[in-house]
């Protein structure tokens, strides 16, 4: 019995490891690959909630791309009662006067206006109700990434194949406090690389992607939005119904800096991606988080007990942290060699990857959560997730209120 439990353990972590081989050898095809120059007139949609001072750097990064071709920046955000409007709005307006590329959105209120979708789904509908007839490819990104010179061009070159109906890159998190909860969250997100690459499994990740607007159309991308949550879900679905690929760019790099983060922010961000996930109808995903994450936290944690009286049949166990620690830093070989490279990036990932068993253990308790709750709190407002294409809103939240 002993034996099959740790046989059992050490098959999970050789999943893992030949999922993250997999990954990087996918990122080294990928950037090896040449394609003809591709830049067709383009749009940036970043949609917008708070502000804070990594915020501005964020937003002058999407004004100064090194793009050959015409792209343009909305900034759009949401309205707060019949006069009231999110503090990024008067930020955004005063940008946008000052820069000819850019402009700054306002979009209805859903709670205000009863509307059946979320917020941020709302956003972009406003968004793209302003592209004028010659935009040719949607940019999406999330307002707290910072983001590359070259990230619209690694995003738009590949689109000039037709197979291919959108683009993703990756974000990672970047903690700069030491503290628990920051780290343990940093691993979590940052393993997702991993499981990016040329197969069924890579998903839309709406914080840094990209499409044709022709499918728009042709993806019934506005009619799968009109009462759905989740958008960056929806285009996976999209994307999977035309026949089309999701492609995986691994130099298309989204750094998210985060700091003192809490216990209660980690469980409602982590929780909050599993419930999607799964009631978005991704089983494959939330299906292998599954049956690695949760087999192994419970063969860890539930042997510590017996280790006193039965070390010398148990002690395998104890290499598999160690174990995994040493594959999160090997994962880190996906990352561009402009930013592993970096003093700084190289002291964060030998820094966070001491954390790596919690956070697996934690995606292993929100992968069982999910199948017990199908709400979800997200910028301020409660979401009940009733299919891939269908939410209730259920209203605004306090901060006691917030997970």
């Amino acid at each position: 019995m002993t034996s099959y439990i740790i046989g059992t353990a050490y098959f999970l972590l050789t999943l893992e490891i030949l999922m993250i081989i997999a990954s990087f050898l996918y990122a080294r095809r990928e950037r090896k690959t040449e394609r003809p120059n591709y830049t067709p007139k383009a749009v940036i949609i970043a949609p917008h909630y708070g502000w804070d001072s990594q915020t501005e750097k964020n937003v002058k990064c999407l004004l100064n791309q090194d793009y050959a071709g015409n792209y343009e920046v909305f900034f759009v955000t949401h309205a707060k009662g019949e006069s009231e409007h999110d503090v990024s709005y008067a930020h955004l307006l005063d940008i946008a006067e000052a820069h000819p590329r850019a402009r700054a959105l306002l979009a209805p209120n859903i709670v205000d206006n009863s509307l059946p979708r979320s917020q941020k789904v709302q956003n972009l509908i406003t968004a793209i109700a302003e592209l004028s007839d010659d935009v040719e490819v949607i940019a999406f990104v999330d307002a707290d990434v910072t983001i590359q010179k070259d990230w619209l061009t690694l995003l738009v070159e590949p689109l000039q194949d037709k197979n291919i109906g959108a683009t993703v890159g990756a974000r990672f998190y970047f903690p700069h406090t030491p503290n628990a909860p920051s780290l343990v969250e940093s691993i979590w997100v940052n393993l997702q690389i991993s499981l990016q690459g040329d197969h069924p499994l890579t998903m839309v990740w709406g914080g840094s992607n990209a499409i044709r607007r022709e499918f728009l159309k042709e993806g019934n991308i506005l009619q799968r939005w009109q009462n759905a949550a989740i958008e960056d879900l929806n285009l996976t679905h999209a994307v999977r119904d035309c026949k089309l690929k999701v492609h995986f760019v691994p130099d298309c790099i989204a750094i998210t800096h985060v700091e003192n983060r809490t216990w209660k922010q980690i469980f409602e961000f982590t929780n909050r991606q599993l419930i999607m996930t799964f009631r978005m109808e991704l089983l494959a995903q939330w299906a292998l988080c599954l049956i690695i994450c949760v087999p192994k936290a419970l063969i860890l944690f539930g042997a510590l007990p017996f280790m006193i009286f039965h070390f010398h049949q148990l002690y395998p166990l104890l290499f598999i942290p160690f174990i995994e620690i040493q594959s999160y830093r090997l994962s880190s070989l996906n990352l561009p060699r402009w930013l592993r490279e970096q003093p700084q990036m190289r002291e964060n990932i030998r820094m966070t990857s001491f954390v790596t068993p919690i956070s697996q253990s934690l995606a292993g308790l929100n992968t069982l959560y999910a199948l017990f709750q199908k709400q979800i709190v997200w910028g301020g407002v409660r979401y009940e997730i009733l299919s891939a294409t269908k939410c209730r809103v259920l209203g605004r939240v306090t901060d006691e209120q917030e997970e």
